[in-house]
């Protein structure tokens, strides 16, 4: 284990994540069976982490349910007023309000994707050179070039498969959903789907291609090095008089390999899942609230206003979405790299 360099991986780590998560250590501990970190204290944080949450959002939805309120008073009471386009004037400067403060909870929240994106991006880039060197010591050499080669092209792919596509088409989506729900007459929606639709699809044929892929290369690289290892440690074996010692020498010193190898691979797995548990936790509230406004408003506000709040609901899902399936894809690539090469 010491002598692969783990340190511009925990320069990462402790940039992201503030210092508390020791890589190298992580790594020792899955090397040899040990629990990576402590399921209670991780739920204990969780805990904290959510409730933290709801009260640092509590001021956005407090200002959300006036706003709603109000619009209701206005829509409902509008026979008061002799000239009935006042409450509509109204009406619409409390939709512009409310507009303007939806925008500004988008681009929050759209900013704590992209940071967790493109830190997720820059542990994938510092991990690849100490993990496939772990794997190179197991003999997997073949499996080795070709699964960094994969990662690099993926994190570059992904890259800009979610800065010029997914993400734009996440903030048009929300500005189409607050935009068509400015009047009564819906001539934006059809165009809101779309984008709506193209996101997930996308997501979805992105996962289904490193799926395809691990399917395939797990079938050819891994294969033909167990084949060359075995073949070495038979060799030896048939060496008279010191191929008994050596084949057995050979097999200890690559299920030490492999050990270390699992433990990184293992260590990788857990700091993907601590590095992404902060800002999912985060929009997963959001999107909660925002359908739990939506519900609650229903039967007391305009159509307009929870239509409003269920399309960011929707959009703060769309985010979720982008930023759980890249978790996904690369636990998926770092698991399956390991599992392929671990026979």
């Amino acid at each position: 284990m010491g002598e692969i360099d783990f340190g511009e991986l925990q320069e990462v780590l402790d940039e992201m994540l503030g210092g508390v998560v020791n890589f190298q250590d992580m790594a020792e501990k899955g090397a040899s069976g040990e629990s990576i970190f402590s399921w209670s204290s991780l739920a204990e944080a969780f805990q904290k982490l959510l409730f933290r949450e709801l009260l640092e959002q509590k001021q956005l939805w407090v200002h959300i349910l006036i706003l709603a309120v109000a619009a209701a008073v206005l829509i409902h009471f509008a026979d008061v007023f002799q000239n009935k386009n006042v409450s509509q004037i109204s009406f619409c400067m409390i939709y512009m309000i409310l507009f303007l403060i939806l925008i500004a909870s988008f681009r929050s929240s759209l900013q704590v994707a992209e940071h967790v994106l493109g830190a997720m991006r820059s542990f994938m880039t510092a991990l690849a050179p100490a993990y496939f060197l772990a794997m190179m010591l197991t003999s997997y050499t073949m499996s080795a070039g070709v699964y960094y080669e994969f990662i690099l092209l993926l994190v570059s792919a992904l890259q800009r498969f979610l800065e010029l596509f997914v993400l734009p088409c996440v903030e048009i989506y929300v500005l189409l959903v607050l935009a068509n729900h400015l009047s009564k007459e819906a001539r934006l929606g059809r165009f809101a789907e779309l984008m709506e639709l193209l996101v997930g699809w996308s997501l979805k044929a992105a996962l289904a291609i490193v799926m395809g892929f691990h399917m395939i290369q797990g079938m050819i690289s891994p294969a033909a090095d167990a084949f060359r290892a075995m073949s070495v440690s038979r060799g030896l074996q048939m060496v008279p008089g010191v191929g008994d010692v050596s084949g057995s020498v050979t097999d200890m010193v690559l299920g030490s390999a492999m050990l270390i190898k699992n433990g990184v691979g293992a260590a990788a797995l857990a700091a993907l899942i601590l590095l992404c548990m902060v800002p999912l936790v985060k929009l997963g509230i959001i999107m909660a609230v925002y359908y739990l406004l939506a519900a609650v408003l229903q039967p007391v506000s305009d159509e307009r206003i929870t239509g409003c709040l269920a399309g960011m609901a929707c959009g703060m899902r769309l985010l979720f979405q982008t930023v759980f399936t890249v978790l996904v894809l690369f636990l998926l690539t770092v698991a399956l790299a390991t599992m392929m090469t671990g026979r």
